[in-house]
Parts: structure tokens; sequence; C-alpha cells
């Protein structure tokens, strides 16, 4: 099987836009974790695209880097047409992951992704905070800015409603700051949330046809800084309690969003009285590139095998080693 493994942010996705270095640096730590994956797999070939305004990658020999420069669609059709599956990492806001996973499976390529159906519903805060509601799953809330707001906040969030990783909040003490701020803002639609207090956390996931199951429960790091969360890193599976609290989380997700498929992460506010969900990512976040050497188990091999409807995890012969994974550094303890 050849399969191309398309991170959009460093494989042509901003040809024409000013790349973030945070955003091309964590885009590719996926990329190379995902990549030295799949390479480790039997009879597995891959594909990937560069941006020709980074630098090359360390990656296998056996890797087929197709350069985007002068590349109709950015090399994306090319390789598209090139290979039998897909494995797209690319931002939910805009519709971009949307949009490539109905393409992938248009074009009759096997897509190692959630369905775009359920993307959809993870793109947006509000869709997923009602369809999670609806299925007893315990999530923050979230507002209009012309809703009705309670008056007992003390802080509050303000985000996209589509929006990806917390470069895009702005944190503020009182609503009507917050509302000021974005009226005099001309950007997309946004939403507000509660600043819940509480631990940052994630899952990783591996789900498939309504079921999931539970890979790691990772603690997230933040400093805030100019009112606006900074990502620091993720230690992967340091959350050692309530893992069957999690677990069925994990469960009542799956069943909310039948169409997740795949590797799949959700964040969480770990508060005093339980999991608090903040939002569903489908698709590789960070933490997925410390997963492999905590699990003690290819997860790339593990999606795989969901394509022969194969879900033979058994969560106790996991290893669960802490791995931390940081913005500059890796390390394992």
């Amino acid at each position: 099987m050849k399969i191309f493994a398309y991170e959009y942010g460093s494989g042509g996705g901003l040809f024409d836009r000013t790349m973030r270095p945070p955003l091309v640096y964590q885009g590719d730590f996926m990329l190379c974790a995902l990549i030295s994956d799949l390479t480790r797999l039997p009879d597995i070939e891959v594909i990937t695209t560069r941006e020709p305004r980074l630098p090359a990658l360390n990656l296998p020999e056996s890797v087929l880097v197709v350069s985007t420069d002068g590349l109709t669609d950015n090399g994306f059709n090319h390789c598209l047409r090139a290979s039998d599956a897909v494995w797209p990492v690319a931002p939910e806001c805009a519709g971009i992951l949307e949009r490539l996973s109905r393409k992938i499976v248009r074009n009759k390529r096997i897509l190692l992704g959630s369905r775009a159906s359920a993307v959809r519903v993870a793109s947006s805060r509000l869709l997923t905070g009602h369809r999670l509601a609806r299925a007893g799953v315990r999530v923050i809330d979230t507002y209009l800015p012309h809703d009705d707001l309670p008056g007992d906040v003390g802080a509050w969030v303000v985000k996209s409603d589509d929006g990806v990783g917390f470069h895009t909040t702005q944190i503020f003490h009182s609503a009507k700051n917050a509302l000021d701020w974005i009226n005099e803002s001309h950007e997309k639609q946004y939403v507000l949330q509660p600043f819940l207090h509480g631990k940052p956390c994630s899952l990783s996931l591996l789900c498939c046809r309504g079921d999931a199951h539970l890979l790691s429960c990772d603690e997230q790091r933040f400093a805030v800084m100019n009112s606006q969360f900074h990502y620091l890193g993720t230690s992967v599976n340091s959350i050692r309690t309530g893992a069957a609290e999690c677990h069925r989380l994990a469960g009542k997700i799956a069943k909310a969003i039948p169409g997740l498929w795949g590797y799949v992460s959700v964040d969480f506010i770990l508060t005093e009285s339980g999991p608090v969900v903040l939002g569903i990512y489908p698709r590789l976040t960070m933490s997925y590139a410390g997963l492999h050497a905590s699990i003690g188990c290819n997860p790339a091999g593990l999606v795989l095998d969901l394509l022969q409807k194969k879900i033979d995890i058994v969560p106790a012969s996991l290893n669960k080693v802490v791995v931390n994974v940081d913005a500059q550094t890796f390390s394992v303890n």
C-alpha cells in the first residue's frame, strides 16, 4: 500500500501565506512521527509533499518527498493520484480538513481519518457541544455573542467557532470586555465559554464505527501571556487516576459521533467534579508524537488494522510510560 502522508502547513497548504513558526514546527513534529511509524510497517510505501520555503526533513530514504514548487494544487492532486490511501493532517478551520476528506473519498482513495460528516461536527464548537450534550457528555457551555450570558462567570474565553488550537483564544475578566473586543474585531464568528479552573488534559483515542479505545490520557501544559494561551507541551499518559471515567467518556463520544475513525484527540478540563470536554480533534495532535514510545505499540499500525475491522487492543497490555512532548524538546521519563 502506498500512503500519502499529507501535512497541510508544511506540505503546500500555506503556499501563499506567511508561515507561523510554532505551527510549522508542530506540523513537522507530527509528520515525522507519523512517517516514522508508517515506515516501520511491512509492505507500506510513503509519499509526502514539502514546501520549498522550508528546510528538508530528516526522513527515511524510502520516503518519496515531492516538492510543491510549481505543481498544480501544490502537489496534493499529484500525490493523491499516486497513492492508495491518504492520511491527512490538516486544521479543521475554514472547512479545510472536511474538504480534503471529501476529496480523498471522491477520488476513491482510502481515507485514513474520520469521515467528513464527523469532521464537520468536530470543526464547530457549537455543533460539538450540542451533539455531546445530547449524548449525556459533560461539555463546556458555549455561547454566541447575542445570547443571554450568565452573570456568575468570573472570566470568559473567546475563540472562533471553527478555530484551531489555543493560539486563537483570548481571555477576558468580564463579559462586557469580551463582547466589546468581539464587536471591534473583523474576524469570523466567535463563541464565548466560561473559564474553567482545573487541569488541562487530553485523550488519544482509536475510533471505529461508534467504538473507541483509550490509548492515552495526557496532561497539557500552557502559559498565559497577553491574555492568550500558549502551548508548552504535553505529558503523554501522565494522568493515571480516573481511568475508568476516561474510558466511559471515550465510549460516549464515539457513540455520539460515529463517523470518528482512526486517531482522534479530545481536549478536556479535569475539574474537581470530573472531566468537562472542550473539543474534539479528528486528526493527529502533538500527543501522537509521544504515543509510540508511551504505549510500546505502533499507533499507525493500529489505525491500519481498522481497515480489516480489527480492534484487538487490550488496554492492560500497553506500557503507559510517561513521555513528554515539548514545544522544542522530546523526552521520555
